[in-house]
């Protein structure tokens, strides 16, 4: 079972996480993001982890090219990618890629012409005008458990401390993924929410009750 924390920007944050039990952290290398990590604070946050966790690169439409390079860079265990991709690019890229989903109905989630083997983290629909990816609202449960009985997910969109084991309970998911109810302003995070998110998340998967 996975916990994901996204956005990570500083070595503390990667610190907080990896002490409380988390399994990945997401380094988001989309420029357009406002948790965007430029080439410097990404280095100080791979020196900090050191092999303890494993690192995914978050992007929005890139190319094959872009993932291999940031993986090699940044000693990325896999990439996430959002927005319009297209389906070769799980096979050109020599990293494991996640498809990164903004669900609006659960047809569009059935339907997605993605390998079912390939892990799907979904997310609320996006906003108008927004970037695709991290939304930050609730996704509807219901129709994600739907999905996560058919293949393999990861669940995001709007998770936090004191509703995460709730959604893992509903959703019984692969894994779950957490960014913006764990910051005290936008792109900050904050160690104590971060701690308090994992460690919920990590009993709730490991006991399987949601609890």
């Amino acid at each position: 079972m996975i916990v994901k924390v996204c956005g990570v920007r500083e070595p503390a944050i990667a610190e907080a996480a990896i002490d409380a039990g988390a399994d990945w952290l997401g380094l988001v290398l989309e420029p357009r993001s406002v948790r965007y990590v430029d080439d410097d604070a990404a280095r100080r946050v791979v020196d900090a982890v050191h092999g303890r966790a494993d690192l995914i690169g978050v992007f929005v439409e890139p190319s094959a090219a872009q993932c291999d390079e940031a993986a090699e860079r940044y000693r990325l265990a896999g990439v996430q990618v959002h927005g319009n991709v297209p389906l070769e690019l799980a096979t050109l890229c020599h990293v494991p890629v996640i498809r990164g989903y903004n669900m609006p109905t659960l047809a569009d989630a059935l339907t997605l012409q993605w390998w079912p083997d390939c892990l799907l983290l979904l997310d609320s629909p996006a906003v108008d005008g927004g970037l695709p990816g991290g939304t930050g609202r609730r996704i509807d449960l219901d129709v994600a458990a739907e999905v996560a009985s058919h293949r393999r997910v990861i669940l995001a969109g709007g998770l936090g401390p004191d509703d995460v084991a709730d959604a893992i309970q509903v959703v019984r998911p692969e894994g779950v993924d957490a960014s913006s109810k764990l910051e005290s302003t936008p792109g900050v995070k904050d160690a104590h929410l971060v701690r308090q998110y994992v460690q919920h998340a990590r009993a709730a998967l490991d006991t399987g009750d949601g609890r």
